[in-house]
Parts: structure tokens; C-alpha cells; sequence
């Protein structure tokens, strides 16, 4: 799980692209809030909701995006923490006897879609994962079972994506027509026009999520944020140890979380992409390849 010991005061991690990612956040809750916006009408899930919006407010110093309208009475509070912060926002909530996903604003979706996911437990949320129920049910449903108020913990995963769009429910070639907001390559990493399409390293990009989990003090729900950090695979180039590091990572994924993670369709371009990189630099420390 690669959990690691969070410091409260580095909860969330905003940067320069705040402003212009808000403002993407507050389009899409106006413009298709079926889509970033799940909310199960429960007393329990409107309380734990008020719980982190009070949390989340004490973190930002009460700022919001200019356009956002979070601290709006006729707004959720799971959506005033989505539309004031960076970060995504799932929370797993006690509901008769089991821990399931009673609200969540989820913007940023690394292609998987929130309405499929409301009201499950961990287990149901994760089915799609490749190993999940063999190697990480049991340990992940431990770890949430202990996790406690005074020890919240981060951890870091990461996907390789052939387009930069930063709402991806579903890849953009699926056929579901509005499935990314404007900007970017078009699917399959095309250029506009048709032409052809551009090198991996230019059409790819790593997109990281750096996950939290605290559980809340008063309600006992456990809050999950999702803060994604991307960047073209080329700006690795001049970084022979995180190149060496991928292509490691890459070759050792079972088949099965290879194509889970969609990069069967790069097919050998990724992994010819990468050796040539580190070909280039003969002097890097270079891990062993499998």
C-alpha cells in the first residue's frame, strides 16, 4: 500500500495552478454535476460532510477560488471542500454496520466514474483493480479498520496517460461524446487535423496522485483526498534515475494492472520509448531492467 506517516500541517498541496484549477473545478460542478458530485441523503453523511468542511476551512485559512462559491449556504459541504481545494474529496462514512462512500466531489477522475462507486464499501470501489481481492482486500480493510484520528497517513500512485485532460472518468476514445474538458491532444494522442501522432514522450503524460486518509474525530468517517499532479513524460528526460525507475516499473506490472492501468494500447512504443532515453545516457545510474 506504501502507506507513510502524514503531517497534518501538509495535508493539502496547493501550488501556482490553483487559481486555473478551481476555476476548472467550479465549471464542471455547474456544467455536470451528475458527473463530479455524489451524495447519498443520509443524516450520517450530511454530518460527516459539515465535519471535514470545518477541517478543510481551518486548513485554507477559509480561501476559496474567486469563482467557486464554496462557502454558499445552499451548498454541500463535500462540494465547498472539492471547490476550495486542489484536492478531490471521497468520504467513506459508517452507515448500518459497513464503511461505504456516502459523498464525494471528484473532479480529477483518473478514469473511473464516481456515479458507479456511490454507496459501496472498499472492497465493491476497487473490484475493477487488477489483483485487488487477492493481494489488497484483506490488508486495505484492516488498515482502515485501525486507522486512527491522531495518525493519518499519505501515499503516492502513479498512471501513465495519453491525454492531458485532468477530468478523465473514461478514456477519450470510449466513444462518450464530452468525456474531457477542452484542451490538450485530441484521443489516441492525434494532432489536430489528423496528422500524425506525436512521440511518446510528447503524448504521454505521468500523472500522479498523492492520496490521504484521515478518519474524522466526532462522526468516525474517514476522509480520502486525491490531489493529481501531471506532467508530459518528455520533462523526465534529463532524469535518468526516474526514467530508470518507470521502465523498471513498467516491465514489472503483471499483465494484468498493465492493461488496467491502459497502457496496453501504447503497446511497445512506451517501453521502446524509455530504453532509448536511457541508452542516451549511458553514464546515469541505471537500475537493472527485467
Amino acid at each position: 500500500m506504501g502507506l507513510r506517516p502524514l503531517d497534518p500541517d501538509h495535508w493539502l498541496e496547493p501550488d501556482d495552478q490553483r487559481a486555473a484549477e478551481l476555476e476548472l473545478k467550479a465549471a464542471l460542478v455547474a456544467e455536470r454535476p451528475d458527473d463530479v458530485v455524489a451524495v447519498l441523503d443520509r443524516r450520517e453523511v450530511v454530518a460527516a460532510s459539515a465535519e471535514l468542511w470545518e477541517m478543510v476551512r481551518a486548513a485554507t485559512g477559509g480561501a476559496v477560488g474567486s469563482s467557486a462559491g464554496a462557502t454558499t449556504a445552499d451548498v454541500h459541504p463535500i462540494v465547498r471542500c472539492g471547490l476550495a481545494t486542489q484536492e478531490d474529496w471521497v468520504l467513506l462514512v459508517p452507515l448500518d454496520g459497513a464503511l461505504v462512500l456516502g459523498a464525494a466531489c471528484v473532479c480529477f477522475p483518473t478514469r473511473w466514474v464516481l456515479r458507479d462507486k456511490i454507496g459501496l464499501d472498499t472492497a465493491a470501489i476497487h473490484a475493477p483493480v487488477a489483483f485487488y481481492d487477492e493481494q489488497l482486500a484483506a490488508p486495505v480493510d484492516s488498515f482502515v479498520d485501525r486507522l486512527t484520528v491522531d495518525r493519518p497517513v499519505w501515499r503516492l500512485n502513479w498512471n501513465l496517460m495519453d491525454h492531458p485532460a485532468l477530468f478523465q472518468p473514461r478514456r477519450p476514445d470510449d466513444g462518450e461524446p464530452g468525456g474531457l474538458e477542452p484542451g490538450g491532444l485530441e484521443p489516441g494522442g492525434l494532432e489536430p487535423g489528423g496528422a500524425e501522432p506525436a512521440p511518446v514522450g510528447e503524448r504521454v503524460w505521468l500523472r500522479i496522485e498523492r492520496q490521504t486518509l484521515r478518519r474524522l474525530p466526532v462522526t468516525g468517517a474517514v476522509a480520502f483526498s486525491i490531489r493529481v499532479h501531471q506532467r508530459p513524460l518528455s520533462t523526465l528526460a534529463d532524469d535518468p534515475d526516474a526514467l530508470s525507475r518507470l521502465r523498471s516499473a513498467v516491465g514489472e506490472l503483471p499483465a494484468e494492472t498493465y492493461e488496467y492501468k491502459g497502457l496496453h494500447h501504447l503497446g511497445d512504443e512506451l517501453v521502446t520509448w524509455l530504453d532509448e532515453q536511457l541508452a542516451e545516457r549511458p553514464d546515469s545510474s541505471r537500475s537493472e531492467q527485467p
